[in-house]
């Protein structure tokens, strides 16, 4: 068994729309080189932490090297033909958006669903949870949101 964690914080903008899991909404997004989706960039670096390979910006630095406003679909697909995934099989993914501002329980369906149809897994080995902070500091003021991602893989 393979264990990985991954986690992104990003500020949020109102010049972009929201993307978590793959997902658009008609919501302020976040800011960054690429899509912004903190979600699917936690995911990589879970799947990357599991597999004992090197961090995100790794293979996606924040310059001119990877496209500006670069898909984080696009960057999963990559990640996942990089290191051969189809050797693995993915018991569960665990996470938690940590966000004052999004509402991710009336998202979550879309969410978990995306992410499924994303690494080839039935949406039950799927969790996904919101969490806020009661206020405090830079989630709790609204300026960001936080994910947080566990992955458990087997050899397949």
């Amino acid at each position: 068994m393979f264990i990985g964690t991954g986690w992104d914080i990003h500020r949020h903008t109102n010049t972009k729309s929201l993307k978590l899991g793959g997902v658009s909404f008609d919501e302020d997004g976040f800011e960054g080189h690429s899509d912004g989706d903190i979600l699917l960039h936690a995911l990589i670096d879970a799947i990357l932490g599991a597999t004992s390979n090197k961090d995100i910006g790794y293979y996606f630095p924040s310059d001119e090297k990877t496209p500006k406003n670069i898909s984080s679909v696009e960057m999963l697909d990559s990640i996942l033909h990089e290191i051969n995934f189809s050797q693995f099989k993915i018991n569960n993914i665990d996470i938690t958006i940590i966000s004052q501002k999004v509402n991710v329980s009336s998202k979550r369906d879309e969410i978990e669903e995306s992410i499924a149809k994303l690494v080839g897994i039935n949406k039950s080995n799927i969790n996904v949870k919101g969490k806020s902070v009661d206020h405090l500091g830079l989630i709790g003021n609204n300026e960001a949101s936080a994910a947080l991602v566990s992955i458990l893989l087997t050899n397949a």
